[in-house]
């Protein structure tokens, strides 16, 4: 499926073993190929048909220091606000415990390409989309 990826298979394997928790009212879990009925009530509250999970933590999967994560979260914080796109807090888990959590943001509204340009620009291996069938998938950049 990803078998043209210069991104190690492990590091894949790790992104679709991801818990991507998303801290709603009522939180809840986005799991890669699995439908989210949640992520479609939520579609549907918010007249929408498309999100990105995202974050600009440990860019190209490289662990990167507490203080520069932080700072590249709030610049990407500033340019979902920019786009005036509507969002939720989260975070990416590692089930295994091996990774840190990385706080994340999922972003309602936003195109296939926007989220791909966003997450080029905060210099991540990809992200997560799910567009109106509500089925997260792992986009490889």
């Amino acid at each position: 499926m990803f078998s043209e990826s210069a991104i190690p298979v492990a590091t894949i394997n790790a992104y679709l073993a991801t818990d991507y928790r998303v801290m709603a009212a009522e939180p809840f879990v986005l799991n890669v190929d699995h439908a989210s009925p949640e992520l479609a009530l939520r579609f549907k509250l918010d007249q929408t048909d498309s999100a990105a999970f995202i974050t600009a933590w440990n860019p190209f999967g490289e662990r990167t220091s507490e203080l520069e994560n932080h700072v590249a979260q709030q610049e990407l914080l500033a340019e979902i606000k920019a786009l005036g796109l509507p969002y939720l807090d989260g975070e990416g888990r590692d089930p295994s415990g091996q990774w840190p959590g990385e706080p994340s943001f999922l972003v309602f509204g936003i195109s296939l390409e926007a989220a791909k340009k966003l997450a080029g620009q905060f210099r991540q291996n990809g992200f997560v989309y799910a567009d109106s069938d509500a089925t997260p998938r792992l986009i490889l950049l």
